[in-house]
């Protein structure tokens, strides 16, 4: 049995296993991205590294980041360009118009025009390259000029590039909620113990987080016999 012959679809044909599934999703967006490059900056961008990682707390589509990789072979930063790998079970077009969207940041980027603030509001310049891209683009509450749709100009731009449809959207990352520990509870307490709550802390040498829990241990182990008894 040939390694092709141990996985099926859902019709019962033969087809390729995930792996290299997975690796041709990869060769697509790097291909979309060439075509788009040329469609819409003229082959200007630069290259970038596009990954398939979890959307995390964020829980984006995609995302941009400036040099958040380091090319040790050519001494320079490397922008990326993320997919979310649980968004990947949504249309090929979905998927190709988040890869245009974050273009759209890379563009303003190497024009070193600042197009999205820390919290994710999308500014005009970003609306103003976005539509270089074929995009349409809306207000979005606080989020500014962040909701972007594709119009005929590059819905044509993606049937001319024939995406493969069918690599595209075959794999997603499940969800996982991951339990994250504690490492601190809130305790409430009237503002007028403020003072010598302070001035006790400072008296004992400790900090603020020690003489609170070593308070609570003493009470603990004062009321334990009682709740024993």
């Amino acid at each position: 049995m040939t390694e092709k012959n141990k996985y099926r679809d859902k019709m019962g044909r033969y087809t390729l296993d995930p792996g290299k599934r997975s690796r041709l999703v990869l060769e697509e967006l790097y291909r979309a991205f060439d075509f788009f490059n040329d469609k819409f900056a003229s082959g200007k961008l630069p290259k970038v590294i596009i990954t398939i990682q979890e959307s995390g707390r964020r829980n984006a589509l995609g995302w941009y980041g400036k040099s958040f990789w380091s090319d040790s072979t050519c001494g320079e930063g490397v922008c990326e360009i993320n997919i979310s790998a649980e968004h990947l079970n949504r249309s090929a077009e979905s998927i190709l118009e988040t890869l245009l969207h974050e273009m759209a940041h890379l563009k303003n980027s190497t024009e070193n025009i600042r197009d999205c603030s820390s919290g994710q509001y999308h500014n005009k310049f970003f609306k103003q390259a976005a539509e270089c891209f074929g995009l349409s683009v809306e207000r979005s509450g606080t989020k500014g000029w962040s909701t972007t749709s594709l119009t005929e100009v590059s819905r044509n731009a993606i049937k001319d590039m024939n995406p493969n449809v069918d690599i595209l959207t075959s794999l997603k990352r499940k969800t996982h909620k991951v339990e994250r520990k504690r490492r601190y509870i809130s305790l409430i307490i009237s503002a007028e113990y403020e003072t010598v709550l302070n001035e006790s802390i400072e008296a004992s040498g400790m900090s603020q987080r020690e003489f609170v829990e070593s308070s609570i241990l003493a009470k603990v182990n004062e009321l334990t016999p009682l709740v024993r008894s």
